[in-house]
């Protein structure tokens, strides 16, 4: 025992201490190998004394970690992704545009509904009818200065006439005599826009305008009338007339700007004209400064059982005769 005892220290000191600072601070493997120390010196790392398991060696990686491969393929069917990008864009394009729509500073735009009627409108006055009864013939003279009057003959059924006034805040009111009726466009006031009244075919009518109407229009076709006359002033006046049943007498006293008369065929008329016209035209002849007291009738007129005889009374400047 003595004997290992001095084999195991007897190392020379400039021998030791070399080797153990070799060892410690330089990492260079030791030329006596011992129980627990590493066989592999790791660099930049002391080698330990202890009876500890050697590290794993760092071995740089492979070349070819780490490597991004790219792959091209073909898109089968390149629609799709079309459609999608362009739903895509049109969700961008509108959420862009609603948003600036948002940001816009608010201005004031003209309504493009109607506004509602004031609660204090007046409502339009209820048409006067009356039943027809057994009424053949009738006489209704129309007063009251008026914009427009429209006197029309229709087939009414059981009823004799019907009255709608064109101003809703003027009613007409209707006055019944032994001589006939009175139909009053605007009383109370100086002049109201008008009416349309229309009368029953079956009925042989005779009317009568007394008082001045901007424009008159008279349509008789379906029939119904027995006569006509015209007092009050008329700057423009037209005259539809049916076929006649005998001779039909029309009378202007008013006085006249343009007359219209129009007739159907087989229906001649003779014109009178007491204080002469501007121009006239009857039966397709056309006359200018017509001389007072001057009569001009359509062929066939002094022969025919049922016919339309005028007689203006008034000054007029221009009547003409058309069928």
């Amino acid at each position: 025992m003595a004997d290992q005892s001095d084999r195991r220290h007897d190392v020379s000191p400039e021998v030791a201490v070399p080797e153990f600072r070799q060892r410690v601070f330089t990492g260079a493997p030791s030329s006596v190998p011992a129980a627990g120390r590493p066989t592999v010196p790791l660099p930049g790392r002391p080698v330990s004394l202890a009876d500890a398991p050697a590290a794993p060696v760092r071995r740089p990686p492979p070349p070819d970690v780490g490597r991004v491969v790219l792959i091209y393929e073909q898109v089968r069917r390149p629609w799709r992704l079309l459609g999608f990008t362009a739903v895509l864009v049109s969700l961008t394009v509108g959420v862009i545009l609603g948003q600036t729509e948002a940001y816009q500073p608010t201005t004031p735009r003209a309504a493009a509904t109607a506004q509602p009627a004031p609660s204090d409108a007046i409502p339009a006055p209820v048409p006067l009818t009356a039943p027809l009864g057994a009424v053949k013939q009738r006489r209704l003279e129309i007063t009251g200065a008026a914009t427009s009057l429209r006197i029309r003959t229709a087939a009414l059924g059981e009823s004799l006439f019907t009255v709608a006034a064109l101003d809703p805040n003027v009613a007409p009111q209707l006055t019944d005599s032994a001589d006939g009726s009175l139909l009053a466009l605007a009383p109370g006031a100086v002049v109201t826009a008008g009416a349309e009244v229309v009368l029953n075919s079956a009925v042989a009518w005779t009317l009568k305008v007394t008082d001045g109407v901007r424009e008159l229009d008279v349509d008789a076709r379906a029939g119904g009338l027995a006569g006509f006359a015209l007092a009050g002033d008329v700057p423009r006046g037209a005259l539809t007339l049916p076929k006649p049943t005998g001779t039909v007498p029309l009378t202007v006293t008013g006085t006249l700007g343009e007359l219209i008369v129009r007739t159907q065929a087989g229906a001649p008329i003779r014109i009178r004209l007491d204080k002469g016209a501007g121009s006239a035209t009857v039966n397709g002849a056309a006359r200018r400064d017509v001389k007072a007291g001057v009569t001009l009738r359509e062929t066939g007129w002094a022969a025919a059982t049922d016919r339309y005889d005028a007689r203006i009374t008034a000054e007029v400047k221009s009547v003409l005769v058309e069928h």
